[in-house]
């Protein structure tokens, strides 16, 4: 019997694996995906933004699923979803295909999160769960430390290699994510047939209008820097939905009814307060996480594997710091201070970063660019181990699934968000630099895409011109974070307790 919650334990923890690692290690592969698939800036922002929109609209939905046909089923039709995604994203010959195929692997991975923790609830005593969970969250803190240094790894082990004339390169990430994923539903037998199916109401209207707002927020987002036909209809479609989703909660939460969200929660300042800890992180450490590794391609001229190996300085402390959180609130730290803390730490991080790249130029430059992304991740380390219990402690246990899942969507939603914003702003900043230049679109879009080396005039203009523009784009990021850390400080202040 325990040999088969182990067999369990590990077939859960092998596809929770993946889904943080393809975040994180997808990241890598852009620099080469451009060289490839081509240099529209925005179709490749997409090949991350696809896969984060979709994780976070669907994790609600699937858990919500699970409930009522049971995790099992859900889990391997999330699993098999993202097996077809990651093989389309193998064979995927042009961008909107591999755009495409990260959204399904998005939908897929979101079922991993939500279906895989209602396993754990079902089949784990209170003290078994209670290490499972451990375990859980130790494995996820390992796919983003080290999907980056594996996707680097393996783009450098495949970079001279064809299949069918295909390069496989930057494909071999998905093809590895593919394979785990097939070994992960060969192991299905392992995983309990589902016993209950509540038959819980779902607010499928909800549902979608969260998808099309949260969809039509990011391709506004993504089009800042073209005030085109595109840009309107994606705030004319935000509005009319996010309106629409208000009205209809507040009337799904009057009439006693079970809303997607219950926004209620958030009147709850301390609660407030804590979930705006989740905003930061996700536009401070999950940018860096994403777009950092371009970055070194690209300025510091590092190899994907080495890029993978750098990134470590930042994804390391989420092997250590939750169990330090932890550690110091048991030790008699203040909740409040722990919170401001973190947040702090992510958002002064985020700017000194900036300081550093563009105005030092020597060997000092690296090891500062090492200690800040360490102090960066240390903030997203202790948040990933505290938030959630500090969040959810301070609501009514008995409203306590409903403000988890606002504290997920505010989350899961900034993460994408944010990274969404950081790619407009590049393009924005890299269009005013290079128009000021005399540069046309083609040199714009090369510069963008983080694709220097198709760059066929003054190299050193463009990194020039992709240095500044990062190092603003990431200012203003890290202020807007330091913005909210006010906010957080206002709100806890003036909360009970």
């Amino acid at each position: 019997m325990k040999s088969n919650k182990n067999l369990l334990l590990f077939t859960v923890l092998l596809a929770v694996f993946v889904v943080p690692s393809s975040i994180s290690g997808t990241a890598i592969a852009l620099p080469f995906v451009a060289q490839e698939l081509g240099n529209d800036p925005i179709a490749l922002q997409w090949v991350v933004n696809a896969f984060n929109l979709f994780f976070a609209s669907f994790t609600l939905i699937w858990g919500s699923l699970a409930d009522r046909f049971g995790a099992r089923k859900c889990l391997l039709s999330g699993v098999f979803v993202y097996v077809l995604g990651s093989l389309l994203s193998v064979v995927a010959q042009d961008l909107f295909t591999l755009d495409i195929a990260r959204a399904i692997a998005g939908i897929g991975g979101a079922s991993v999160f939500a279906s895989g923790a209602s396993l754990l609830i079902q089949n784990f005593e209170e003290k078994q769960r209670a290490k499972a969970f451990a375990f859980f969250g130790t494995t996820a803190g390992l796919g983003i430390t080290f999907g980056p240094t594996i996707s680097g790894l393996l783009i450098d082990i495949f970079a001279t290699v064809s299949v069918i004339n295909m390069p496989v390169s930057y494909r071999a990430i998905f093809a590895f994510h593919f394979l785990v994923l097939i070994f992960v539903l060969l192991l299905a037998s392992s995983i309990p047939k589902d016993k209950i199916h509540q038959k819980t109401s779902f607010d499928f209207v909800g549902a979608s209008l969260f998808v099309v707002l949260l969809f039509s927020f990011m391709s506004f987002i993504s089009n800042m820097a073209h005030l085109n036909t595109e840009f309107i209809m994606s705030i004319v479609i935000f509005v009319a939905s996010l309106s629409l989703f208000v009205w209809q909660q507040k009337s799904h939460h009057s009439k006693g009814k079970n809303p997607l969200l219950d926004l209620e929660v958030l009147k709850n300042k301390a609660f407030f307060g804590f979930t705006l800890v989740t905003v930061i992180a996700g536009f401070s450490f999950v940018v860096l996480l994403t777009y950092f590794p371009s970055f070194l391609q690209v300025v510091f001229s590092l190899s994907a594997s080495a890029s993978g190996l750098f990134m470590l300085a930042l994804t390391t402390p989420m092997l250590f710091c939750p169990l330090l959180a932890s550690k110091m609130l048991n030790a008699g730290w203040d909740s409040k201070k722990l919170a401001l803390l973190m947040s702090f730490l992510m958002s002064v991080g985020l700017i000194l970063l900036a300081l550093v790249l563009y105005f030092v130029h020597n060997d000092l430059q690296i090891i500062l660019t090492l200690l800040l992304l360490f102090i960066v991740g240390i903030g997203m380390g202790l948040h990933a181990g505290a938030i959630d219990n500090l969040a959810l402690s301070s609501i009514d246990s008995n409203r306590a699934g409903l403000a988890a899942g606002v504290l997920n969507s505010c989350r899961l939603g900034s993460e994408a968000v944010g990274v969404a914003l950081y790619g407009a702003l590049m393009l924005i900043f890299i269009t005013i630099s290079a128009t000021t230049t005399g540069l046309d679109a083609e040199y714009i879009s090369i510069i963008a895409s983080a694709n220097i080396v198709k760059f066929e005039g003054d190299i050193s203009l463009a990194l020039s011109i992709y240095l500044k523009s990062f190092c603003v784009s990431i200012s203003i990021l890290g202020a807007f974070c330091l913005i909210l850390c006010v906010a957080i400080r206002r709100l806890l202040r003036n909360s009970r307790g």
